[in-house]
């Protein structure tokens, strides 16, 4: 079945990524331009895409970090704080090397990958992705931040005119992309309840239901 009759018979249409590359950001624009050409909803697709790829792109994300930190072991409270600050900047420095693409490879090594799926049912647009990584208590506490902080805004330059430094929550992930993912899904009419992260039973799913009539 080719994606336009999986479209046409409102099929899950699953993607996998081991990480965001063109050949997954095309696929997510197929299928949206697919859904939303059905629905005569074509103005939708650049900020739906958008927020799909930036989950894709934070599941791919703690995937790498799950492999990077693979055997980190604290050992008293206080020291293991300090050293896993130092190694999650060093962690962030390495996605923006060669090294990313190493970590891609044992991503595929392992089988840990993202996976999104898409598909219409009762008027809306559900899209879920998951990674198989629990997030910790302090990942989950910054992404709460992060969902509170974007109920507080319009826009995403109002967050930045209001929070000159986010230090405290800045270096676990996720950050300004799920601000931004909040504000944008409100601006396309999503509901609150309408978008959530749970992470629990060794995975992380985020979900999304857009309406569409």
């Amino acid at each position: 079945m080719d994606l336009q009759e999986a479209v046409a018979q409102n099929k899950k249409i699953k993607i996998l990524a081991y990480s965001v590359s063109e050949n997954v950001e095309f696929k997510v624009k197929e299928i949206l331009r697919l859904i939303f050409g059905k629905y005569k909803k074509n103005h939708l697709i650049p900020p739906v895409y958008t927020c799909v790829k930036e989950l894709l792109i934070n599941a791919v994300k703690a995937n790498f970090k799950n492999i990077y930190f693979e055997g980190y072991s604290s050992k008293n409270r206080s020291e293991s704080i300090i050293e896993y600050d130092l190694a999650l900047k060093l962690f962030k420095l390495e996605l923006s090397r060669e090294n990313a693409r190493y970590l891609e490879k044992l991503a595929r090594k392992f089988n840990m990958k993202a996976e999104a799926v898409l598909f219409t049912d009762n008027g809306y647009l559900n899209v879920s992705v998951v990674n198989p990584v629990e997030m910790t208590a302090r990942e989950k506490n910054n992404v709460q931040y992060k969902l509170e902080c974007a109920r507080k805004y319009d826009d995403i330059t109002e967050y930045f005119l209001k929070n000159d430094s986010d230090s405290e929550n800045s270096d676990e992930g996720a950050g300004l992309g799920i601000i931004m993912i909040s504000l944008m899904l409100r601006n396309m009419g999503v509901a609150e309840r309408d978008f959530t992260i749970r992470s629990e039973n060794n995975k992380t799913t985020a979900s999304i239901k857009i309406p569409m009539i």
